[in-house]
């Protein structure tokens, strides 16, 4: 199945996600960051949000190179409102235009259970430590483009308090739509570190939440690392991006593939490549899934 999943990436083959499973990751997911005391957390285990088993929602997405990782997360929150009695989507995605320019564009309002109307901001995202990096400026993007720093400051400074400035208001007023009287923050995803160390690996006094979702991070030089022990076997399964929120949720029954033709397919791959791990202790046992991280060129 990740074989398959990979073959479509590379042939540009329309998308289809069961958008449940990365739900069921959201659901018990962690923020990457504390809240402060002028920025509230989302936290979606809070929405009672209900559902008849099996959860499986289908959706679409074009293929690559439009797909968009944030567009489908959006659709997983979306996802999540629509199964609550009692919180709900007023609107998303509102651009602001001024007369001569765009202001900027609130997420989504929703009404909570209190009757309340809240902005929220939405992102999912994915850093790496750099090696001996000790602030949040050292937290990169996979393709090293992106910041952590940067994102989190313009989250703070920026897109939440935009909602309380008031040519937003007058211009929700304009529109028909309520004014939020609370913003909140969903930033959620996974931070990754150096393989050695990656478990272990802390970084104080820089308000990132202690129990985030964590994982490693190789070069291709350095993959040996990734090798079979002699207590267990050992398999892989090369995630497509669509597949990166959810994770081994897409792969109830993994048919990992071996040391070899990971190397082979990730080192063949310039960019960033985000790996499953599965052990098992001999060829009559099913593969359980460990942890995963991100393989770079570098």
């Amino acid at each position: 199945m990740g074989q398959q999943d990979q073959f479509n990436h590379q042939q540009r083959q329309p998308i289809d996600v069961d958008l449940g499973q990365d739900l069921r990751w959201l659901l018990h997911s962690q923020p990457l960051m504390r809240a402060t005391p002028s920025i509230g957390i989302f936290a979606p285990k809070n929405i009672d949000y209900q559902s008849t088993p099996p959860l499986t929602h289908l959706a679409h997405y074009p293929p690559q190179p439009a797909y968009r990782l944030g567009k489908h997360f959006e659709d997983c929150v979306d996802l999540l409102f629509a199964g609550s009695a009692s919180h709900h989507i007023i609107n998303r995605n509102i651009v602001i235009q001024a007369p001569e320019r765009t202001l900027g564009e609130l997420d989504l309002l929703y009404r909570n259970n209190q009757h309340q109307v809240v902005h929220l901001e939405l992102a999912i995202k994915y850093y790496l430590l750099e090696k001996g990096g000790t602030q949040l400026a050292h937290f990169v993007g996979p393709a090293g483009i992106d910041r952590l720093d940067l994102k989190w400051q313009r989250l703070c400074e920026h897109q939440l308090p935009l909602s309380q400035t008031q040519q937003v208001k007058d211009y929700l007023t304009a529109h028909s739509l309520p004014l939020p009287s609370h913003q909140q923050l969903l930033l959620t995803g996974m931070l990754f570190y150096a393989y050695q160390d990656w478990q272990h690996t802390h970084i104080d006094n820089l308000g990132i939440n202690p129990a985030h979702h964590r994982g490693w991070w190789l070069g291709h030089n350095e993959l040996d690392q990734l090798q079979p022990t002699h207590a267990h076997q050992r398999g892989f399964i090369l995630l497509p991006k669509w597949h990166w929120i959810g994770g081994p949720l897409h792969y109830p029954s993994a048919e990992p593939i071996a040391y070899d033709q990971l190397y082979s397919q990730a080192t063949a791959d310039p960019w960033p490549t985000m790996v499953l791990v599965y052990e098992r202790s001999n060829t009559n046992m099913p593969w359980a899934f460990k942890h995963r991280g991100l393989v770079l060129d570098q």
